[in-house]
């Protein structure tokens, strides 16, 4: 087809602003001083903009003018017929302008840290949207199905018919969620995803243009994974070159990228996934009722989107209990009740958004939640292997490194790690004719992931476990059971989604069921360790060294993967 207090000794965690603001101390504490970045390539001028969002100021404006942009380039029959060529080279062009004007501020010695954070976004979202323009409505989708126009009354299957039957019955699909495929998914993305056809086409779009550009919404929810990583990093106190690597990391990492133009719910349930991270790090900064309120409403919203978003209940409500215990050895029998008040606002204000759609099924079709899967006749199979071969350490011949795409049969492959892997860069792919340059480049990127992906989970955890014991290290007891308590909820979190995973993928064998996609935000947690890998240790040791070699492996993984896509020609 042609054509994102000041004290004597300070501590890090002692800050309740979004952003760090200077230090005030004389004498700032030894895990001070291990948080801060070795040589971190900042201004002046870049710590003064650090105590106020101008990042946020001028990315909103970007991403809504880049989504209205590509939605007229797709929207407009005169544009989405410009060929893929002129639509490469304007994002090019782009690009240079971007770098250059990063190249003046850094001759005029004016480069700021904000000034990066926000090339670095730009950059995420003119990709995403080059990827948006080149890709169609059914190009690399999963389980898209299909539409007949708002003139047919017939019911469509798939995550595009269910979006359909939105927009043209201006209902919940009134049937057995499991009488077609995916309309067994919560409806939260169906329903903006439908409101989004109306407007369209109230706004006299073609309906097949703005069916095309139900690809814009998962768009516009990518941008804003960006912003929310962006929070999350400077929450953490994340500087310089780990906070770069780790925005890098979420603004053009592959998988994300595809997801950007995905119909389906993979990107909204990311988006809120990460919306609850954050929120839960606000909370044990400022646990106020408010930032209660945040976590619950984005648990529940994340819920109703996919099922599978519960996994995120889990860290919290493990938090929630340390944080209740503590109250309880403190005695204090008015904290006591108003922690249980605010957990029993917490349970009914998630419980209802998340819930409201599997209570809605049991009374009216009297079905559980679950999915609709394939049989054992199925060439995606994968019952009748080993446990160990499916989930253990695959041999070397298994790994494919000659030709590193995801074969659908489990014959050809069955071992969920090799899966996750390969659809990670190339989702589900199979370009049996790519060769020359661009395969030798695909053959290159695939152990470089695999490599850098494993070192970024072992210092994400290094990290966190670092973490918890400098805090014990902390004069003030409150600063010390807010770090341990990040620590834990973080390295929890980043557990249960892996191991979740796991349980998905042999309950449900087929291979499918090892996508990426079903743990993208494990690259929030992954940002997240290559930030801390860089305050957390000190210049010069073993640690830091290690984490430098990490940074600069998935910087160059994934500029190796922009050629790649701008290179194999599939769009």
């Amino acid at each position: 087809m042609p054509h994102k207090t000041l004290s004597q000794k300070s501590s890090p965690f002692h800050k309740t602003s979004h952003y760090p603001k200077a230090s005030l101390s004389k004498k700032p504490s030894a895990f001070h001083k291990a948080s801060r970045s070795p040589k971190a390539p900042v201004s002046r001028k870049a710590n003064a903009l650090s105590a106020k969002p101008q990042t946020e100021r001028f990315f909103l404006p970007m991403l809504l003018l880049l989504c209205a942009v590509t939605t007229l380039m797709q929207g407009v029959q005169s544009l989405a017929a410009l060929p893929a060529s002129c639509i490469t080279g304007g994002c090019l062009i782009l690009f240079a302008l971007a770098s250059a004007a990063l190249l003046v501020f850094r001759s005029r010695r004016t480069l700021s840290e904000e000034h990066v954070v926000f090339f670095l976004l730009f950059c995420g979202m003119l990709l995403h949207c080059w990827y948006v323009l080149l890709s169609g409505l059914y190009d690399r989708q999963h389980d898209e199905g299909f539409y007949t126009g708002i003139a047919s009354p017939q019911i469509n299957p798939g995550h595009i018919g269910y979006i359909e039957y939105i927009y043209k019955f201006h209902k919940l699909p009134d049937i057995n969620p499991y009488q077609y495929f995916s309309y067994y998914h919560p409806p939260l993305h169906y329903i903006l995803s439908g409101l989004w056809l109306f407007f369209l086409t109230s706004l006299g779009m073609a309906e097949d243009l703005a069916f095309e550009n139900l690809q814009i919404l998962p768009l516009f929810y990518s941008g804003l994974l960006m912003l929310l990583t962006y929070r999350i990093l400077k929450r953490i106190n994340a500087t310089g070159k780990g906070l770069y690597a780790g925005l890098l990391l979420v603004a053009i990492h592959p998988a994300l990228t595809i997801m950007s133009g995905s119909v389906n719910n993979d990107m909204l349930s990311t988006l809120l996934l990460t919306a609850a991270i954050l929120a839960t790090l606000r909370w044990l900064q400022d646990k106020t009722c408010l930032n209660l309120l945040l976590i619950a409403i984005s648990i529940g919203l994340g819920i109703l989107c996919k099922i599978n978003a519960a996994v995120i209940a889990l860290p919290t409500g493990l938090v929630f209990l340390c944080d209740f215990l503590h109250e309880l050895r403190t005695g204090n029998k008015p904290a006591i009740r108003r922690c249980l008040f605010r957990y029993f606002l917490f349970g009914c204000t998630a419980g209802t958004i998340g819930l409201s759609w599997i209570a809605r099924n049991l009374l009216r079709f009297h079905v559980k939640p679950g999915i609709s899967s394939a049989t054992e006749s199925s060439v995606m199979y994968t019952g009748n292997y080993g446990i160990w071969s499916r989930i253990g350490l695959p041999s070397l011949s298994d790994w494919h490194f000659v030709f590193p795409f995801h074969a659908l049969s489990g014959e050809a492959n069955h071992n969920i790690w090799v899966i996750l892997f390969q659809t990670s860069l190339f989702a589900e792919e199979y370009p049996s004719d790519l060769t020359g340059l661009p395969l030798l480049f695909c053959q290159a990127a695939y152990p470089a992931a695999i490599l850098f992906a494993t070192a970024c989970a072992a210092l994400f955890l290094a990290a966190q476990c670092r973490k918890a014991k400098m805090a014990q290290k902390e004069i003030r007891k409150a600063d010390a059971a807010k770090a341990g308590l990040e620590a834990l909820y973080l390295s929890a979190g980043y557990l249960a989604f892996l191991f979740s995973f796991l349980l998905f993928a042999l309950n449900y064998p087929f291979t499918c069921s090892s996508d990426f996609r079903y743990i993208a935000v494990c690259l929030v947690y992954n940002a997240i360790g290559l930030a801390d890998g860089s305050r957390l240790y000190a210049a010069g040791t073993v640690q830091n060294a290690g984490a430098r070699l990490a940074r600069a492996g998935v910087c160059a993984t994934l500029a190796l993967m922009v050629i790649v896509y701008l290179t194999w020609r599939r769009w």
